[in-house]
């Protein structure tokens, strides 16, 4: 992964839902977890990889580690404190795209994601296999 940006190798491939957790045993952390397994086909469809950054547990994007270091970058990049619970959304230009404070409505973030124009884009080249 770049030394710079955790999330570089990450840019024009995947969309991220970053979640930050004070612990991972956070209920606002198993709620979302529980939704996105309901919803996984929709979720890859969107090219999302879900990341989940945490002190008291390994923090990783998809099946990728990421060093407490680049934990800690991320933290301080987006302004999230280590007791605090936050959502961010992530487009594949590497812009952040939404913050949230509570758990995401995913059909709200699904919906915003479908009104990108890369995603528009996507939708009208591929078919989705989701239904």
């Amino acid at each position: 992964m770049a030394q710079n940006n955790p999330l570089e190798a990450y840019r024009w491939q995947n969309r991220l839902l970053l979640v930050f957790v004070p612990q991972v045993e956070d209920g606002r952390l198993t709620s979302l977890q529980n939704t996105l397994n309901q919803v996984e086909c929709e979720f890859k469809d969107r090219d999302l990889l879900l990341g989940v950054l945490t002190r008291n547990a390994p923090s990783r994007i998809g099946n990728n580690l990421i060093s407490s270091y680049h934990e800690a970058q991320l933290r301080a990049k987006y302004g999230v404190n280590y007791n605090q619970f936050a959502v961010i959304l992530i487009g594949k230009d590497g812009q952040p795209k939404n913050q949230l404070s509570e758990v995401p409505e995913i059909e709200k973030i699904f919906g915003q994601i479908d009104n990108m124009p890369m995603r528009q884009q996507e939708m009208a080249n591929r078919s989705n296999h989701c239904n």
